[in-house]
């Protein structure tokens, strides 16, 4: 199913990322082909959804993600640690974390 390969992935990223401090490292090559990959699933969810109609799941999370790439600044948007102003600009909605 897709979930599980999409879990695998962030699993497998959430693991580089913690073997280095926490940062997720890719060299170049692994970089492209990553969002290479993205783009690929965006575009036949397009597909998709011309057929279908729009998939509304997890859209609150990933107007997040938009928002902290755009910014260079990610967070996690449960984390109580943000400042509250940061929270109050950044919140994405009912629920989601960026």
């Amino acid at each position: 199913m897709l979930s599980q390969k999409l879990a695998n992935v962030t699993a497998a990223l959430r693991k580089m990322a913690h073997q280095t401090g926490g940062k997720l490292s890719l060299d170049a090559a692994t970089t492209d082909i990553l969002l290479t990959n993205l783009q690929e699933l965006a575009d036949r969810f397009e597909t998709y959804e011309k057929t279908n109609g729009p998939l509304i799941v997890g859209e609150a999370s990933l107007l997040a993600i938009e928002r902290g790439v755009a910014r260079g600044q990610v967070v996690n948007l449960a984390d109580r640690r943000t400042s509250r102003a940061l929270r109050h600009d950044l919140t994405p909605g009912p629920g989601g974390a960026a």
